[in-house]
């Protein structure tokens, strides 16, 4: 697989509101998949790193010295197939914080990847996993609450707490009714957490588009260096023929650097497609940037000033 699917998770629970439709199947037989057995699927459909290892929550202790730190509590539409990236900070005073974790769902083992085998005392933590394209093929075309459970484990076998983060997973169209209220209406259509900036690739069909963004300190994020030191990270990573619509996005979720951004396209397979870039600062869009590019290349390079 060409692509590493990140999450740079945390470290208190998250409530993930997982919007869903056009389903093949129902779990539970009663044309509502239930919320447990969704949220069974998500964490049976987790593709993840290697080094990943698994905690029982009800066989440690909690660490109440660590406190964490969201970017924001905005809804993060994510589809079947694509990335999602939380970046969120930790502070322990100990200085014992080793790994962060995940688990759909408020029952079962906890998912961790390792950050620190000697422990931090602050940062951010990663944790890199992909979810499978056919998730919604067994998903009822509904929204589903579904509680995100993330957290931080200590060198000393403890975990932390939770926070609460809002995901909506769009397997189907923005317009569907049982998705209303769920996403932002100015973000429809644009999968991915908000930012300032924030730049949004779309385009169809089965074409590889990679967006590619460089910041005012001169790093470049992209599906190969995903998160940058001025806080900008790519949380959605689609490799066409995405599930809900084809988007990447680059997003500043704390606010950038003041400055020039940089923004281009390559197509790393596929013919020559058209796309759309859509760029938001402060929670409105601003610009958007829009063409097309041939297989193995790479398109026009815009530019955007951040004040």
């Amino acid at each position: 697989m060409k692509k590493v699917i990140s999450l740079s998770l945390a470290l208190f629970v998250s409530l993930c509101i997982i919007s869903c439709g056009g389903s093949d199947s129902d779990p539970v037989g009663d044309g509502i998949s239930d919320p447990t057995e969704v949220a069974n699927l998500m964490n049976s459909a987790l593709q993840l790193p290697p080094g990943t290892f698994t905690v029982d929550p009800n066989q440690v202790e909690i660490d109440d010295s660590i406190t964490i730190t969201s970017n924001n509590n905005a809804t993060i539409p994510i589809a079947g197939g694509q990335s999602m990236t939380n970046n969120i900070s930790f502070n322990a005073p100990n200085g014992n914080v080793n790994a962060v974790g995940m688990r759909f769902g408020t029952s079962g083992p906890i998912y961790f990847v390792p950050i620190n085998t000697q422990g931090s005392t602050s940062g951010t933590g990663s944790f890199n996993f992909a979810m499978l394209a056919t998730i919604c093929n067994d998903l009822s075309k509904i929204c589903h609450d579904i509680k995100c459970y993330e957290f931080a484990s200590t060198s000393g076998g403890q975990i932390s707490r939770a926070n609460i983060r809002d995901v909506a997973m769009m397997c189907g169209n923005c317009d569907e009714p049982s998705c209303q209220g769920l996403v932002d209406p100015s973000d429809c259509g644009l999968s991915g957490q908000d930012g300032s900036p924030r730049f949004n690739l779309t385009w169809n069909g089965n074409s590889d588009l990679d967006l590619y963004v460089t910041d005012p300190t001169g790093t470049t994020i992209s599906f190969t260096n995903t998160t940058s030191s001025s806080g900008g990270s790519l949380d959605v990573d689609c490799t066409g023929n995405c599930s809900g619509g084809n988007s990447e996005n680059i997003t500043w979720p704390n606010g950038g650097p003041s400055g020039t951004y940089t923004v281009w396209v390559n197509n790393y397979s596929g013919g020559t497609t058209s796309f759309n870039i859509v760029v938001r600062d402060n929670g409105n869009n601003v610009t958007n940037f829009s063409g097309s590019v041939g297989s193995g290349q790479d398109s026009t390079k815009w530019t955007y000033n951040k004040n």
